[in-house]
C-alpha cells in the first residue's frame, strides 16, 4: 500500500516558516531550466502562479536551451562564481555534478538548515535512488522525470486492419505487426527517439541486464560498460534486420523521430512518455499509448523501465536568506496538487507518492488510463538488480558514441556485435580517467546535439 506525503509535509514544514513576515523586497530565485513546448509553457504558468500566491519570494524561470546547453550554461555560471539558486540538470549529468560536490547544496540539506527532514522513501525508489549518494540521501529534488514507452497512431493500425486496443506486448508481436503495416501502405511502420537510452539502457533494465559494472555505476568508482551481451546483440540485430527491410527508420540523432510520428509518416513510435503532451497537441489522429514490448522467453521480463528527465539542483554560494526562499519555492513544487498538475498536463510521471495518489484519487487515470502506463512500467511488476538506473562520468560522450556505432549499423550495414563490442570500447577508454581524479564537470569535448527532450 502506497504511504502518504511525509516528503511534502517536510516541504510543507518549510514553508510554514515564511509565516513569519520578511523584511524588505522579495527574494529574487533564479531558475534556469531547459523546458520547451508544451512543457515549457506549464512551467512558465505553474511560476507566475507561484509568485502571485505570495511576496516575499520571486522565482525568475530563465530558458537556456536543451539539456547539455543548460547545464553547461549553469556550470559556467558557477565556474565564473555567478551561478542560479536551481539549475535544472537532465539526469546525464547527474554523475558529473555528484563529482562536483563544491558545486552544488545537497536538496536534504537545504530542508535540513530550514528545521525539516527530507524523506527519500517518499518518491518512487528508481528517481530516489538515482539522485540519491551513498549515504541515502537526497542531493537534487526529482522534478520532470519519464520512461519511454510505446506510442500507436490508432487510424493507422485501423487502416491496416490491426485492432488499436491489441498494440504488441513483445518484439516478435512487433514484427508481425510491422508488416502488416508495411503491406497496408504504411512507409514508416516504426520509427524511435533516443536510442542508447531506450534500446540499450532502458531495454537491459526491462529485461534485468547490466549496462555496466558496479550495479550501472552506482555502487563504486571503477564501473566498465558491459553492454555487449546476448540481449543487445539479439535486438540490435532485430532492428537491422527492420531497417534493411523499410520496418524501422532511426532518423539520426539530428532527425526529430517524433515529428515523423506526429505528422503521420509513422504508425509507431517509441520515445519518452513526457512525448505525450506535444503529440496530443499536435497530432491529427486518435492516439493510443502502450507499455515497451519486451522479449517473453526471458525470465521475470519484464522488470522495471528507468526515468528520464531531469532534476532541480540547488547550486552552492548564496546568502542564506535567498536559500529560504529556494527551498519555500521547492515545497510549493511539492505539494501533491501541484506535482499532480505538473504530471498530468506534461505527461512526465509524478515522483512521489503523493502526487500519484492526488492523480488517482481525482479521477484522471479513470479518464485518461494512458497517463497511468508510464508510472506502472517505471514502478514494474517486481524490481530487477538494475531498477535505479545507470550513473556513469562522461555519460553524454558515452551515448554520443553508441549512436554513431548504431548508426553504421542501420546505414553502413555494421554487424550489431562489431558496433557494441566497439562502443563499449570507447566508452571505458572515456571511464578510466575517472577511476584516478574526480574533476570538476566540464563543457563535453564532443556535446551531443539538441537530444529529444525527456
Amino acid at each position: 500500500m502506497l504511504k502518504i506525503e511525509r516528503p511534502v509535509l517536510a516541504f510543507a514544514a518549510i514553508a510554514a516558516l515564511l509565516v513569519a513576515p520578511w523584511s524588505g523586497a522579495a527574494t529574487e530565485i533564479q531558475l534556469w531550466h531547459a523546458m520547451d513546448g508544451a512543457p515549457g509553457e506549464v512551467l512558465e504558468r505553474l511560476v507566475s502562479r507561484y509568485n502571485a500566491s505570495q511576496a516575499d519570494v520571486k522565482v525568475l524561470a530563465d530558458y537556456k536551451g536543451d539539456y547539455p546547453g543548460t547545464l553547461r550554461a549553469g556550470l559556467a555560471a558557477a565556474q565564473a562564481g555567478s551561478p542560479p539558486h536551481i539549475l535544472q540538470v537532465y539526469e546525464v549529468g547527474a554523475a558529473d555534478m555528484l563529482a562536483a560536490p563544491r558545486l552544488f547544496k545537497p536538496v536534504h540539506q537545504v530542508a535540513l538548515e530550514w528545521g525539516s527532514r527530507f524523506d527519500r522513501e517518499e518518491y518512487f525508489a528508481p528517481a530516489a535512488a538515482y539522485y540519491s549518494d551513498a549515504g541515502g540521501r537526497l542531493q537534487a529534488l526529482p522534478f520532470n522525470s519519464s520512461t519511454p514507452v510505446l506510442f500507436v497512431n490508432r487510424d493507422l493500425f485501423a487502416k491496416a486492419g490491426l485492432d488499436p486496443d491489441k498494440p504488441p506486448k513483445t518484439w516478435p508481436e512487433m514484427q508481425l505487426v510491422l508488416l502488416d503495416l508495411q503491406k497496408a501502405g504504411v512507409d514508416c511502420p516504426y520509427t524511435s527517439a533516443s536510442q542508447s537510452w531506450i534500446h540499450l539502457e532502458n531495454m537491459s533494465a526491462w529485461h534485468n541486464q547490466a549496462v555496466a559494472s558496479h550495479n550501472n555505476g552506482l555502487s563504486g568508482d571503477r564501473p566498465e560498460l558491459r553492454f555487449n551481451n546476448r540481449l543487445m546483440i539479439r535486438h540490435i540485430s532485430l532492428l537491422a534486420a527492420w531497417a534493411r527491410s523499410e520496418l524501422f527508420r532511426y532518423p539520426g540523432r539530428r532527425g526529430d523521430p517524433d515529428n515523423h510520428f506526429v505528422n503521420g509518416e509513422c504508425a509507431l513510435l517509441t520515445a519518452s512518455s513526457a512525448a505525450y503532451s506535444d503529440i496530443v497537441r499536435a497530432g491529427r489522429f486518435k492516439l493510443g499509448v502502450a507499455p515497451l514490448p519486451h522479449y517473453d522467453d526471458y525470465p521475470g521480463a519484464p522488470f522495471n523501465t528507468l526515468i528520464g528527465g531531469a532534476a532541480l539542483w540547488v547550486m552552492a554560494g548564496k546568502p542564506p536568506r535567498e536559500y529560504k526562499g529556494v527551498a519555500h519555492f521547492l515545497a510549493w513544487l511539492a505539494t501533491p496538487a501541484v506535482a499532480a498538475e505538473w504530471h498530468e498536463t506534461t505527461g512526465y510521471i509524478p515522483m512521489s507518492r503523493a502526487a500519484y495518489l492526488a492523480s488517482k484519487r481525482s479521477g484522471f487515470y479513470e479518464r485518461h488510463p494512458e497517463q497511468e502506463i508510464s508510472v506502472a512500467q517505471m514502478r514494474g511488476a517486481h524490481s530487477g538488480n538494475f531498477a535505479r538506473g545507470v550513473r556513469l562520468r562522461h555519460f553524454a560522450e558515452i551515448r554520443a558514441i553508441v549512436d554513431e556505432e548504431l548508426n553504421a549499423v542501420w546505414n553502413s550495414g555494421r554487424a550489431p556485435i562489431d558496433a557494441l563490442e566497439k562502443a563499449v570500447e570507447r566508452g571505458n577508454a572515456l571511464l578510466r580517467p575517472a577511476r584516478v581524479a574526480s574533476p570538476a564537470p566540464a563543457p563535453a569535448r564532443n556535446p551531443m546535439p539538441s537530444p529529444t527532450k525527456r
